[in-house]
């Protein structure tokens, strides 16, 4: 297999904050304000306003879509070069915003891998998910739709990791595979009122990068142990 297929089609990244949030302040001018974003930043044409009021805020923040609701706030990118930039922005917002009380959070990366051809594709679900055993006696035609794998992670992060394998849906990538990791980590009761910004910004900080490489790293383990039949 040529290593060319180890490299994504494309990427995207998706950071989820449960907690208590204000969304009416989540304005690129309050953002610029506070020196989070840079004044090219404000002004580029990326950036933009889709809603901001008491119950939800919807910008673009050059190459970045922030959404917010009273309980929840993301921040995502289909552009892979923006990962540093997010965390940055991650680490410097909730350095502004000391006081939100936060109970939880998500790492969540995702990529698209076009593969060889059709048959190889099907090779990779059969593999995953075998058909002869079960599938094949009870329906027609049976099809890998979606695998979840749940792992647990020990440490001072410990949590729960979600690893999801997928046809992929767009056509771009046909065949291909979809593969994506919820890496979350469920903060400590009683920091609630007290340290939780502190907490969530070391959880950013130590597991970024294990957390941003969960679905290139199964990806490629996939294709490193599948391979074509005539590889």
């Amino acid at each position: 297999m040529s290593t060319t297929n180890l490299i994504p089609a494309a990427e995207a990244l998706e950071i989820v904050v449960l907690g208590s949030f204000n969304p009416a302040i989540f304005h690129p001018e309050w953002f610029l304000r506070q020196k989070l974003i840079s004044e090219d930043e404000a002004n580029s044409s990326e950036t933009s306003v889709n809603v901001v009021g008491k119950e939800v805020a919807e910008i673009h923040l050059s190459g970045m879509k922030m959404f917010c609701m009273n309980d929840r706030f993301s921040i995502g990118t289909v552009n892979i070069s923006k990962a540093a930039r997010m965390q940055d922005f991650l680490l410097q917002t909730f350095t502004t915003l000391s006081h939100v009380p936060v109970t939880a959070c998500g790492i969540n990366p995702q990529a698209h891998y076009r593969v060889k051809d059709e048959k190889f594709w099907h090779k990779i679900g059969n593999t995953l998910a075998p058909k002869d055993l079960v599938w094949n006696e009870l329906v027609e035609l049976p099809g890998m739709q979606s695998l979840i794998i749940k792992a647990q992670r020990k440490g001072e992060f410990a949590g729960e990791t979600l690893l999801w394998v997928e046809p992929s849906q767009d056509k771009r990538f046909h065949p291909g595979i979809f593969v994506r990791a919820n890496y979350s980590y469920s903060l400590p009761k009683e920091s609630l009122h007290a340290e939780s910004t502190e907490i969530l910004m070391k959880f950013l900080k130590t597991e970024w990068d294990t957390a941003c490489s969960m679905a290139r790293n199964v990806a490629e383990k996939i294709l490193n142990k599948i391979k074509p039949d005539d590889a």
